[in-house]
C-alpha cells in the first residue's frame, strides 16, 4: 500500500488504469467485483473512490507485468507513447529499414574500388 494514511483513491489513476484495460469499464467492475454503476460513478467523481481500488489495479497490473516477464524473459517494450488530449496513446514505431541486399554491398565494394585506385 503506498498511502495508507489516504482515506480515498484518485480518481485520476482510477481513469489511468481504465484506459490500461481498453477503456472497458465492464471489465474492471468485474475484476473489482462491483457494479458497472458503481465503477461509472467512481469515474465520473459522482461517489469517492475507495483507497482499495487503485492499489488493487496497480497491484494487477504488477502481478501481469511479472508473469510476463517470467514467461517471456524480458518485458514487452513497446517504444515511446505520446499521449494526446483526448488521453488516447499514440505509439511512435522505430523507422524499419530495410537490409540491403546483396549485389548492393557488391556494387558499394566495387565503386570505393575505383574511388581509391
Amino acid at each position: 500500500m503506498r498511502y495508507p494514511n489516504l482515506r480515498y483513491g484518485s480518481p485520476a489513476e482510477l481513469r489511468y488504469y481504465i484506459m490500461g484495460h481498453g477503456d472497458d469499464i465492464k471489465a474492471v467492475a468485474r475484476m473489482l467485483r462491483r457494479d458497472e454503476r458503481t465503477v461509472r460513478r467512481w469515474v465520473n467523481e459522482q461517489q469517492r473512490v475507495p483507497w482499495w481500488v487503485p492499489e488493487i489495479l496497480r497491484l494487477k497490473r504488477m502481478e501481469s507485468a511479472e508473469r510476463h516477464r517470467q514467461m517471456f524473459g524480458h518485458p514487452g517494450r513497446h517504444g515511446l507513447a505520446v499521449v494526446t488530449d483526448e488521453a488516447q496513446l499514440e505509439l511512435r514505431r522505430p523507422r524499419v529499414t530495410k537490409p540491403p541486399s546483396l549485389t548492393e554491398l557488391r556494387l558499394d565494394d566495387f565503386d570505393t574500388d575505383a574511388r581509391t585506385g
